[in-house]
């Protein structure tokens, strides 16, 4: 029963605006039916097995922006049914962030990719709902054996898997207005303490030929550029994920070589250009925003 269904999570930035209607319209006019909405709170536990295809221990900071953002706040959930279900909720959910989005995680609206997500997400998403539990074909039991919706990637060091520990470090980047999550110009790009020659080059992330977690690019960065704090390639990601095309680092044509290539090796595509194209590509992200809707993870 379930190919022919797909979920919409109004996430608590449309319910606080009460987008739901605009939500629903924009279903119906995409051909799917609306069979059961009902508000949602997820709790901890909740969020860790609707995202069980992300494993906790393995990806703390995917988690860690679940958590923040969605964890105890207030949603709205509804089912919906029709021809090409799956297809035409992502563009429905597209066409909404489009209209009404206001940053990078204040996007209203998420939808599964297939169905394998619906039915991992649904199971949880549906609560007692007996309409929306009859949609999901899956029995998850434990929810320890769910597939995993990364590749193997570079895990983040030991000591920063802490989820508690990378809280202390990210809610206040979540909680700031002028934080790298809203500003295109923070933070500063990396720089090798003592370079070998004239900084000219900038290295900067494009689309991500695989599928990477938010832990495994934190980790790519923390592995590739020599000496950087975890803290600093923390924030380069964000603004990574979240401006586009935005600069990691600065420094010769050798030094940006190697930068590219040890993280080309762990799944990145960045390329290198000179300051100067660098500094127009910096223009125009701070004219536009640089907000982009895709990105190399995406957990929300």
């Amino acid at each position: 029963m379930s190919s022919n269904h797909s979920l919409f999570l109004i996430k608590p930035d449309g319910v606080e605006r009460q987008l739901q209607q605009a939500v629903v319209e924009a279903a119906e006019e995409a051909g799917l039916t609306v069979v059961c909405r009902h508000r949602l709170l997820l709790g901890e536990e909740d969020i860790v097995r609707a995202w069980a295809d992300t494993r906790r221990t393995e990806h703390p900071l995917e988690h860690l922006s679940l958590d923040l953002w969605y964890g105890g706040r207030p949603m709205e959930v509804l089912l919906v049914t029709g021809p090409d279900a799956l297809a035409r909720a992502r563009r429905v959910k597209s066409e909404v962030r489009a209209g009404y989005r206001l940053g990078p995680f204040a996007n209203v609206l998420h939808t599964p990719d297939h169905k394998g997500e619906f039915d991992l997400q649904l199971s949880v998403f549906a609560g007692d709902c007996a309409t929306c539990a009859g949609a999901v074909s899956t029995d998850f039991g434990d929810y320890s054996a769910v597939p995993q919706a990364y590749p193997p990637g570079t895990l983040l060091p030991e000591a920063w898997r802490d989820i508690e520990r990378l809280r202390e470090l990210a809610q206040p980047l979540w909680d700031d207005p002028a934080s790298c999550f809203w500003r295109p110009t923070y933070p500063e790009p990396y720089r090798a303490e003592n370079p070998q020659g004239p900084q000219d080059r900038a290295l900067y992330i494009a689309a991500s030929p695989h599928q990477l977690s938010f832990d495994n690019l934190v980790g790519a960065l923390v592995t590739a550029l020599p000496g950087i704090a975890f803290g600093h390639a923390l924030e380069l990601v964000i603004s990574a994920l979240h401006h586009q095309d935005f600069t990691l680092a600065v420094g010769t044509p050798a030094e940006c070589e190697r930068y590219r290539d040890a993280l080309m090796r762990q799944g990145l595509n960045t390329p290198i250009r000179t300051l100067a194209q660098d500094a127009v590509r910096r223009e125009e992200q701070i004219r536009t925003g640089g907000w982009v809707d895709g990105s190399a993870a995406s957990a929300a």
